[in-house]
């Protein structure tokens, strides 16, 4: 089997060699390919779709879900706001004045055939075309009205039961919804309004984890870089290694959206692990392949060293890598498996450009020194000559 895999690496060392144009510009088609997927790479922000559905605790929300109907629930919290001066400011929740407000929010959302109920303090005075102030403030004084209430009276909540879906999107539209019927209530001054409950907060969260997912790439890439930099000590000899890995990170993201699968809260973090898991792939081969060209041995010499020696222990260390991470594909909890799934592709990915595009860019950037620096010596004698000419 060793001899099997180290006679087929020569060979492929043996058509980069040969062909080293042609596969980088298939590399470049094979990633606009699998890049195109990036524009349908989404975010998960449902975190029930992540649990084990087949589990009887499982099955049993869902049955009741589908007889009962939705249930998520918006909360919007009324509160007294202290920044306001004014005199007729309000001071205590139970005022009339937010009840009365209260009642036409009320009316308005239960008018909406997408919420299957609103409960608040205005729920008690349904029906009524007028409430006075005297019935209000008999009314919130009762035990169930007060209940709405927090102990200092400085906040009251409303709750909307909707059956909202569990896109960001459709979380998104329904709380710019629910935002256009605060507007347009009419509220006293000295309080505010605020939206908040489970989808509000699971779309929060999934926006926090996108942009530190983001910004945890951009630090992972910038530290990796300068530290490729530093140890290769040279600026061309870090991207060599650098640039590779970033196809195998685009080759991964890209597949998920070509699949249809979405990153979830285990798994829209994985972008820095992929590049400090993976990169270690491309220094091996770097490094001994400018040992070999350090020795005097030919391009197709040392290649084939690199690929057949190099390239045998980085299969064998990435594919023991792959299979540890995928056999979490087995696990019970489907946000385990995504995480396992992903992983193990995403370093299939980076050992199959350490493999195949960091040998085809080692050449083309040592050809594309060779042809400058050839270059440069053929115009250095060309103005030699006329030096020499001029002087006769």
């Amino acid at each position: 089997m060793a001899d099997f895999l180290e006679t087929n690496l020569i060979k492929l060392a043996e058509i980069q060699r040969k062909h080293a144009k042609l596969l980088a510009v298939l590399v470049v088609i094979f990633t606009i390919i699998l890049g195109i997927g990036l524009k349908d790479l989404t975010i998960n922000s449902d975190f029930r779709t992540e649990m084990p559905k087949e589990l009887p605790v499982f099955k049993l929300n869902d049955r009741i879900a589908d007889k009962f109907g939705g249930q998520d629930a918006v909360v919007i919290a009324v509160q007294i706001d202290d920044s306001v001066d004014l005199k007729s400011a309000v001071r205590d929740i139970r005022d009339p004045r937010v009840i009365q407000s209260l009642i036409v929010l009320d009316g308005m959302l239960r008018d909406e055939s997408n919420i299957i109920s609103v409960t608040s303090p205005a729920s008690f005075f349904r029906g009524k075309n007028t409430v006075t102030s005297e019935e209000i403030t008999q009314t919130m004084h009762s035990p169930q009205a007060n209940a709405f209430f927090s102990r200092n009276y400085k906040i009251t909540l409303m709750y909307v039961s909707a059956d909202i879906g569990s896109g960001e999107e459709q979380i998104q539209t329904f709380n710019g919804f629910i935002q256009k019927r605060i507007d347009a209530t009419p509220k006293p001054p000295g309080v505010k309004f605020g939206i908040t409950g489970g989808p509000t907060i699971r779309m929060t969260i999934f926006q926090l984890l996108k942009s530190d997912a983001v910004f945890t790439l951009i630090v992972a890439a910038v530290i990796i870089l300068i530290l490729l930099f530093v140890m290769e000590g040279s600026y061309t000899q870090g991207i060599l290694v650098f640039a590779p890995l970033s196809l195998g990170l685009i080759w991964t993201m890209g597949t998920l959206g070509w699949l249809g699968i979405p990153l979830s809260v285990a798994t829209v973090g994985l972008s820095s692990m992929i590049l400090g898991l993976g990169v270690e792939y491309g220094v091996f081969m770097l490094t001994r392949y400018n040992e070999e060209r350090a020795k005097k041995n030919s391009q197709l010499d040392s290649l084939q060293t690199t690929v057949r020696g190099i390239g045998s222990a980085i299969i064998g260390s990435g594919l023991t890598v792959i299979v540890g991470f995928g056999v979490l594909a087995f696990a019970t909890v489907p946000m385990i498996q995504h995480l396992g799934e992903t992983l193990a592709l995403g370093i299939a990915f980076c050992l199959l450009a350490a493999l195949i595009v960091n040998p085809v860019f080692i050449l083309l950037e040592e050809d594309y020194v060779y042809w400058s620096t050839h270059r440069k010596l053929e115009k250095l004698a060309v103005k030699k000559e006329e030096h020499i000419l001029r002087g006769r």
